[in-house]
């Protein structure tokens, strides 16, 4: 084998192993949320697996645009609080791995807590993107009556990077 064979795998062992933290970092900061917020953890366990096999896959084939954390009154169904992150691919030759917990615990903390509240994770994909088992078509409820707060890039990969918005 070359040498640029053996850039190649490194390269895409490094992309993988972004795509992977990446959608995990999403996983953790949406948990990170549902906690602090006072919500039960449990529908989030229950479906974590789909979850984070959806965040994976449309990762890997760069089709993920928006992952969102949606935390509603469920007597009224209006939303009280929505966490976006957006995601933007830019490859580096650099292998790193960030995410700022503590800017998250912050921005989140800001918007207070939510007894007796419900959420969902939904997501915005490409035009085009796979299906995924366990996900199916949705619409973003409304944040008209919110205010948008944008906290800045939260996770940071070789492959790509997430910026955070929560809504309150």
């Amino acid at each position: 084998m070359s040498a640029a064979g053996v850039n190649v795998r490194a390269s895409v062992h490094v992309t993988a192993r972004a795509y992977t933290y990446l959608a995990n970092e999403i996983s953790r900061v949406f948990y990170e949320a549902i906690h602090a917020g006072g919500l039960d953890p449990s529908d989030y366990a229950n479906n974590q697996e789909t979850i984070e096999a959806g965040l994976r896959s449309w990762l890997t084939l760069r089709q993920l645009e928006t992952a969102y954390l949606e935390i509603y009154d469920p007597g009224t169904g209006r939303m009280v609080t929505r966490i976006d992150l957006t995601i933007a691919y830019d490859e580096t030759t650099e292998e790193t791995y960030h995410t700022a917990i503590e800017d998250v615990r912050a921005a989140i903390g800001q918007a207070g807590e939510f007894p007796g509240c419900r959420y969902r994770v939904v997501v915005s994909t490409i035009p085009g993107a796979v299906p995924v088992k366990g996900w199916g078509p949705t619409d973003l409820q409304s944040v008209d009556h919110l205010k948008p707060h944008p906290v800045g890039t939260v996770i940071k990969t070789a492959a790509a990077s997430s910026g955070m918005s929560i809504w309150h």
